[in-house]
């Protein structure tokens, strides 16, 4: 299924590098870098990693996606100038002369037991990858992949793909609830069924693939047992999509699982609670950008989704600074928002303040007036 996967971002780096650049020459940027080095990490999230002959077929959305040759230049960059941690061992959060990192993908695809590993290695990175236990090794396991593909076959008969059209439709069915959204795109696809060829690209990786990760140092955890955004499912399903992912992914493995992501980042205090209980030892956000700090909540740990258009300028090329713009910027900003949110959380309500304190009362004149006072 062949499609220009990131026209958008091209047009939109051009406007990013500009506005970077300023951000720089003005010192803003390198003073964001330096406040969140001194505050935490930066959690990074992937979910896949392709060469361009496979991006020309993935049903995969362009957010999901990096190239293989700017995954490599960009773990080249930020082997030298960041500081990664294993997410396997407790945080260090003495302060170092390099921000630190950590390196996360979602969801378990087959180019996350091929592609991306061996270049971590290369340069020495630690990974931890979130799989999805009833999804492995098949092919085209999530709706927004079968909904995408669909929807590009119909589009491409009255005019060119517009990839930022169909992730829009797809952003607009994961706001519904899970059997309104699930009947939909059956039906789509039902109307539509696919006259291209589903190719081996868009493939979970195996359970065999996922033990031979653990076998060479990959830490794995759990992304749910089937996918399903869990605050749009009854709590009942919920727990049972987070306690019995955890109890598969160790029964394969023969080991604790101990890290867990919530699917498209969505989470509510019943939701992390349900993590808390299960076992797990740390849990991941992705919606809000921030950094995690000794104060984040364990179970509410913030990540910054990152794609081949937070990497690259214009031509295509890996940018420090569109990297330090798009990732390291929006991440501060997070973090500055946090840091309001808590201010306020903790500042006394002058309201009730003012409700406790003793009203100055006049007089009571007859038992009339006292009654009504």
């Amino acid at each position: 299924m062949a499609k220009s996967l990131f026209s958008r971002s091209m047009i939109r780096a051009r406007g990013k590098l500009l506005w970077a650049a300023a951000l720089r020459v003005f010192g803003v940027l390198p003073l964001a870098k330096r406040w969140v080095r001194r505050r935490g990490m930066i959690v990074l999230t992937f979910h896949r990693v392709l060469r361009d002959e496979d991006i020309r077929k993935t049903a995969s959305l362009p957010g999901m996606v990096v190239r293989e040759s700017t995954f490599d230049h960009f773990l080249k960059y930020a082997a030298q100038n960041y500081q990664f941690a294993d997410l396997a061992h407790e945080p260090d959060w003495s302060r170092n002369a390099k921000p630190k990192l950590a390196v996360t993908f979602d969801d378990g695809w087959s180019d996350s037991a091929t592609i991306t590993p061996s270049i971590a290695r290369k340069y020495q990175i630690p990974l931890l990858i979130f799989i999805v236990p009833e999804k492995m090794g098949t092919t085209l396991p999530f709706w927004p992949e079968r909904a995408a593909t669909v929807l590009e076959q119909q589009r491409a008969g009255v005019r060119r793909p517009d990839a930022y059209s169909i992730e829009r439709t797809i952003e607009n069915l994961k706001e519904l609830p899970a059997a309104e959204r699930n009947q939909r795109v059956g039906q789509l696809v039902a109307e539509h069924p696919a006259t291209d060829p589903v190719t081996e690209v868009d493939r979970t990786m195996t359970w065999e693939q996922a033990r031979e990760l653990d076998r060479h140092g990959v830490r794995l955890g759990s992304h749910t047992s089937t996918h399903e955004i869990l605050t749009a499912i009854p709590l009942t399903q919920a727990e049972q999509e987070i306690v019995g992912s955890r109890e598969r992914i160790e029964r394969e493995l023969m080991k604790p699982c101990e890290f867990f992501s919530y699917p498209n980042g969505d989470c509510s205090k019943d939701v992390r609670n349900m993590a808390q209980s299960a076992g797990y030892r740390l849990a991941f956000l992705n919606q809000d950008p921030g950094v995690w700090t000794p104060d984040c909540d364990p179970y509410l740990i913030p990540r910054v989704n990152v794609c081949e258009y937070h990497l690259v300028n214009g031509k295509g090329e890996f940018s420090p600074l569109i990297f330090e713009y798009a990732v390291i910027w929006k991440a501060a900003k997070g973090l500055v928002r946090e840091s309001w949110r808590k201010l306020f959380d903790s500042a006394p309500n002058m309201e009730n303040e003012e409700n406790r304190l003793p009203q100055p009362q006049e007089p009571a004149k007859n038992n009339r007036n006292s009654a009504q006072a």
